[in-house]
């Protein structure tokens, strides 16, 4: 983990698309889990894939605290560069875990509704990513090494 500098502890404001993202993200992962249609019995494989974005999640919780990181793009005033864990890998693991998560819901509960909520869960996560990681190169004079040697979502991918 790389600590905070007495610059860095200035609170980004939000911005208006900041929370457009956030609102977003939660609209979407409210139409993925609704129950549209219902989900036949012999669905349930998919939810292994919802399994697996726990896992992911539990694992990245295990190296980054809560209170180190929050729901908007903008990094906390006094967040740390955690680079242990899953993050040795990729960048963002908990965005990796919603996801996985989101679209093993999506495969179970498979209506066309739920896949729209889907690609606009995509979306979110999409853009606040790239704007997360605009904000971190300008906190944390290490993150463009950490970026050479990582990706976004899935490790040796993207």
């Amino acid at each position: 983990m790389t600590a905070p500098t007495g610059r860095d502890a200035v609170p980004l404001s939000r911005s208006p698309v900041s929370h457009a993202l956030v609102v977003l993200q939660f609209s979407a992962i409210a139409i993925i889990a609704w129950p549209f249609f219902d989900a036949a019995g012999d669905r349930l494989q998919w939810l292994s894939i919802s399994a697996l974005g726990v896992i992911v999640g539990l694992y990245t919780l295990a190296h980054n605290k809560l209170g180190n990181f929050g729901i908007y793009p903008e990094p906390i005033p006094d967040a740390c560069l955690v680079t242990t864990g899953p993050y040795r890998w990729i960048r963002h693991p908990m965005y990796t875990s919603l996801l996985l998560f989101m679209l093993g819901i999506a495969l179970y509960r498979h209506g066309w509704p739920n896949y729209v909520g889907m690609l606009l869960l995509a979306v979110a996560i999409f853009g606040k990513m790239h704007r997360e990681e605009a904000h971190l190169h300008t906190k944390f004079d290490d993150y463009s090494d950490y970026v050479k040697r990582t990706h976004r979502l899935l490790p040796k991918i993207y």
